[in-house]
């Protein structure tokens, strides 16, 4: 488990998230210059799709939260984004495998300087 805290870089600032608990294999971190009823959270964790079902595939979870009021109603709303990788317990898949599916999964999204994310993001096929 990383105990540090860890600064994520965006394209206009850089957060810092602190590492605030960690159990039963997940660890929560937030950003302390978030204001006051906006809080900022990164978490990750470990564990199994299926608890129950020793054959389950193992699953690892990185997520971003963000809660903020909407200034009309004045309700919360939260904005998450998160990658979530299972992979099965055998031996099927090898590590390079995994990390070569995670990078294009990464290089699809980061693609043409965001251009890609920003069509993923308008519902686009």
């Amino acid at each position: 488990m990383i105990a540090t805290s860890l600064a994520l870089v965006g394209s206009t600032s850089t957060l810092t998230y602190s590492l605030i608990s960690i159990v039963d294999g997940k660890s929560i971190r937030s950003d302390a210059t978030a204001p006051l009823g906006a809080p900022r959270t990164l978490t990750v964790s470990h564990g199994k799709r299926n608890p129950k079902d020793s054959k389950s595939p193992d699953r690892h979870m990185v997520r971003l939260d963000w809660t903020k009021q909407n200034t009309v109603t004045g309700a919360d709303e939260s904005l998450s984004a998160y990658f979530v990788l299972e992979n099965p317990i055998s031996s099927t898949f090898t590590d390079t495998e995994v990390e070569d599916m995670k990078n294009q999964l990464i290089n699809f999204l980061a693609g043409s300087s965001g251009a890609v994310f920003n069509q993923f993001q308008n519902s686009e096929p």
